[in-house]
């Protein structure tokens, strides 16, 4: 107890002694400080240490159990420090992280160091004020694996601790971009650090004290992918200890108002710098032991804190130095994946970092001075050379693409860039620079351009083909239209021949026949008129799909041209014994359009409703609406199934196929009649169920001047 009075009198002495730089006012408060302190410290040896139960777990350097089993880290030293102080009886406690959580709640432990504040957990504990320190998430990955932003993490094992803040966060951060990944739960970051170094998964995600610690030493990569920056406390169970929480702030509020104060010292000591300097230890022992020689302590502590002033500044100097260097190569440490170097005024290599190496494919030893240049391809040798130089005679920055030749005969592509280094002083003292490797894109470059050259040739064979394409499609055109004029007279002048020779034959002018002879002679006509049909629709298609069909418009009254159709069509309804029923309004009259093909498709579409009714009616309706004339043919026949309705105006398109169909037809008579009515400027639709017949209608404008050619057709 006596060895904690002097550790702590020590520190209080001077503090108070900075605070008053006159001889005399230090001699007379150095006695009456003695005069309290001492009874003072008497008491405090009579009261009973208060007992504590802290829980630890592995998370270096923050808090671990060290190889002689103690407890160490930087929430571990500062808590000591101040249990020394206040005359705390610390048991440590040994457990794993959600363990260390769950035992807190229950109250097993009264103090968990290093938990990051949440809003879920401030339902469960209680927190100090100020935090001890920040702490980020990084995320850390086996070499093997190439990843470098957090996009390339989508799909791949990732190990996390189990209960941590990481875990949420870090899942939320994933969700939000769209990304999955399948999450590897562990107790301990040696734990993920493990199982990433063996490969069972592909990345491990810890904070930045334990990751930067230990990551070279599992031969792990850090990313540049850093989040959930968060502040780290000491926290007790809901509603208890919170003596222990404020005693914590009051002395982390004093502590990080002095430069010289343990919680500084403690995160120097454990790798986290800091810009001010700490005083040496051995001081506060020194001046604690010359107290005990009270006669003479004025003038000892005199000559002791002009020793502790020079030496102070002294280390101040040193730290300060010691501090920049020492963030230069933390900053350079950082910028990965990216080659880092570094060079003397003279442009001589002095450092590399080992991303640089791994680029490369050399050490570090060899690429010192203009060693580096002997792995540079040899095609770009001399003109990285000459830059170089010239940037070290003119002093500017320097920015080119090269490529480093490994020896296995790879070949790297990089993108290099440095920038003078300035001191104090504003004067160069070298240069600092990266190397990024582009291979991936040069390579993506090169495809492209010979992706390019390969288009460019394809294109100009492709235009080559077309040309031939297009005279022959010419000539053919040609032939077809050729061919369309001879059919049109060399097929349908004997088909009208036939059809006239058996007409006068059947009339008895020829003479008298018998009944099979008669029989005979209708087939033939039949057939005849059939093909002649045929022939006809057969080259209306080919004159429309060749641009060759011409409507002829004129006006002419609808109502007779509906009549004549009817004339025409009405021998085949009383042939099956069907009703044929027209209803035309009273406002259909004149129409500028083309009569024959109006009534070709009048007649194209009554002669279908005939066919395929067996029993019932088939009745045309004409009505006028608004500009439009409209004409309706309906039947009660076999009706059409749904998947057929938008085949039925495709050519050769028939409702029944193969050998046994019961109804004759070529399949291009109501390809045609959209057609036609399409050339006139109109329209044609149908509706239909199966067994409940079908209704086909079209629309014509009433003037269809827009698509009329006044020529003569020949048909």
């Amino acid at each position: 107890m006596m060895k904690h009075f002097f550790v702590w009198f020590s520190y209080l002495l001077l503090r108070i002694t900075k605070l008053i730089p006159s001889f005399p006012f230090q001699f007379v408060n150095l006695f009456i400080l003695v005069a309290y302190i001492i009874p003072f410290s008497f008491w405090i040896d009579n009261l009973q240490p208060k007992n504590i139960r802290v829980g630890v777990y592995q998370n270096k350097p923050k808090i671990f159990i060290d190889e002689l089993g103690s407890p160490s880290g930087i929430f571990i030293d500062l808590l000591n420090e101040i249990a020394l102080r206040e005359a705390w009886s610390i048991e440590y406690v040994p457990c794993d992280w959600s363990d260390c959580l769950e035992e807190l709640e229950e109250g097993s432990i009264d103090l968990m160091p290093d938990v990051a504040y949440s809003t879920e957990r401030d339902k469960r504990f209680d927190f100090h004020e100020l935090p001890v320190i920040e702490s980020y998430s990084t995320v850390y990955v086996n070499q093997s694996q190439s990843i470098h932003d957090i996009s390339q993490l989508n799909d791949k094992r990732v190990a996390i601790l189990s209960g941590s803040i990481q875990e949420t966060v870090f899942l939320q951060l994933m969700s939000g971009y769209g990304y999955d990944v399948e999450e590897v739960y562990v107790d301990s970051y040696e734990q993920a650090f493990s199982l990433t170094q063996k490969g069972n998964t592909d990345a491990a995600v810890t904070n930045q004290f334990f990751g930067d610690y230990f990551y070279q030493e599992f031969d792990l990569d850090k990313t540049s992918i850093v989040f959930n920056v968060t502040p780290l406390y000491y926290a007790t169970s809901e509603g208890h200890n919170q003596d222990l929480l404020i005693t914590i702030d009051q002395h982390l509020r004093e502590w990080r108002e002095a430069p010289e104060s343990p919680y500084y010292s403690t995160l120097i000591r454990w790798g986290r710098k800091e810009p001010t300097a700490q005083i040496p230890e051995s001081v506060f022992w020194i001046i604690g032991s010359i107290l005990a020689l009270l006669i003479g302590a004025f003038l000892i502590i005199l000559f002791l804190r002009q020793q502790v002033r020079a030496r102070t500044k002294h280390l101040v100097h040193l730290n300060a130095e010691l501090q920049k260097s020492e963030e230069r190569y933390q900053t350079l440490a950082r910028i990965s994946p990216v080659g880092i170097f570094r060079t003397d005024v003279k442009g001589k290599t002095t450092y590399v970092n080992p991303r640089w190496c791994k680029i490369t494919g050399i050490s570090s030893e060899e690429a010192m001075g203009f060693g580096w240049l002997k792995a540079v391809h040899p095609q770009d040798r001399n003109n990285l050379t000459a830059g170089w130089q010239k940037t070290i005679n003119e002093k500017t920055p320097s920015f080119t693409d090269y490529r480093f030749l490994h020896r296995d005969g790879s070949v790297s592509w990089v993108m290099g860039q440095a920038v003078p280094e300035i001191n104090h002083e504003n004067k160069i003292i070298g240069y600092v620079g990266t190397i990024t490797n582009i291979t991936e894109r040069v390579n993506a470059e090169n495809e492209l351009r010979r992706l390019n050259a390969e288009l460019e040739e394809r294109v100009a064979d492709r235009t080559e083909e077309l040309q031939i394409a297009l005279l022959r499609a010419q000539e053919a055109d040609r032939l077809k239209s050729a061919f369309l004029a001879s059919m049109s007279h060399e097929l349908r002048t004997p088909l009208n021949s036939i059809i006239g020779f058996t007409g006068v034959l059947l009339q008895g002018l020829a003479g008298p026949l018998n009944e099979e002879q008669q029989k005979q002679l209708g087939m033939t006509q039949k057939s005849a008129r059939h093909l002649l049909a045929l022939i006809n629709d057969v080259l209306d298609i080919s004159k429309i799909e060749s641009g060759q069909l011409i409507t002829d418009c004129s006006k002419f009254n609808m109502r007779t041209a509906i009549e004549n159709t009817l004339r025409s069509i009405s021998p085949l309804a009383q042939n099956k014994g069907l009703q044929l029923k027209a209803a035309i309004g009273t406002d259909v009259g004149m129409i500028n359009s083309d009569q024959r093909r109006v009534e070709q498709v009048m007649l194209n579409l009554l002669s279908n409703a005939i066919k395929f009714t067996d029993h019932g009616e088939v009745e045309l309706r004409c009505w006028v609406e608004g500009n439009d004339l409209k004409v309706g043919v309906r039947d009660t026949g076999i009706g059409i199934r749904p998947e057929d309705i938008q085949k039925l105006f495709r050519p050769f398109f028939q409702l029944e196929m193969g050998l046994d169909r019961r109804h004759e037809g070529t399949g291009l008579g109501l390809s045609i009649c959209k057609n036609i009515i399409e050339m006139l400027g109109g329209e044609i639709s149908v509706e239909s169920e199966p067994g409940q017949g079908s209704l086909f209608t079209f629309t014509l404008p009433l003037d269809s001047k827009g698509g009329c050619f006044d020529e003569d057709i020949d048909h």
